[in-house]
């Protein structure tokens, strides 16, 4: 085979190749030039994520934002809650009380009173709400009685309900106290149904 006829099948063979070539650099400058006309626009690449947006803050910095939440199994009490919020409990022992009278005027009926009824110990609970309503029991020599009042300008002051007013023995009166940094110092002050029976007594109240 002659050397011409070598040439022209190698010039055969090489053009498809050549052809394909050409077809992919034209194929990739279609798609890095501008859309054609009435072709709408394409897509701009998306940028790469930010690493600093997705990286989760450092463990210093996370610490730093958070409340000192103090150490494990402590109770940290509410700011701004009222002194006298809680349950207070203390201890009376009624005594005969006196009662004063006008200058002259002789108080038989209270005379024939020996002091031995409703005399001795007892117990007072007050449960004080945060607005200052309060309720509480007593209980012991006094018979047992509900307590309804209000602390107001650091001063205690509540009714005495027997629960029994029907009983022989009912007592009826009030409590009085002073707020003093931990503890309520009063006085319970109670009579009977028919007022001959008058007792009386300082109550120390602590807070539980």
């Amino acid at each position: 085979m002659n050397a011409t006829g070598t040439r022209a099948r190698r010039a055969r063979g090489g053009a498809p190749a050549l052809l394909l070539s050409l077809a992919i650099a034209l194929l990739a400058a279609c798609e890095e030039g501008p859309p054609r006309p009435g072709e709408p626009e394409r897509p701009a690449p998306s940028p790469p994520p930010s690493t600093s947006a997705s990286a989760p803050p450092a463990a210093g910095s996370a610490a730093a934002e958070l409340p000192d939440a103090g150490p494990p199994g402590e109770v940290v009490a509410p700011t701004g809650a009222p002194a006298w919020q809680g349950t207070w409990e203390g201890r009376y022992d009624a005594k005969k009380g006196s009662v004063v009278l006008p200058p002259k005027v002789k108080d038989t009926v209270r005379q024939k009173d020996d002091g031995k009824q409703a005399t001795g110990p007892g117990t007072v609970t007050l449960t004080i709400e945060p607005s200052g309503e309060l309720k509480g029991t007593a209980k012991g020599a006094l018979g047992d009685a509900t307590l309804v009042g209000k602390v107001e300008d650091g001063m205690v002051r509540a009714s005495v309900f027997p629960d029994d007013p029907r009983a022989p023995s009912a007592m009826t009166g009030i409590l009085v106290g002073e707020l003093k940094e931990n503890v309520i110092a009063g006085r319970i002050r109670v009579t009977g149904p028919d007022a001959m029976l008058v007792r009386e007594s300082p109550v120390e109240l602590k807070k539980k």
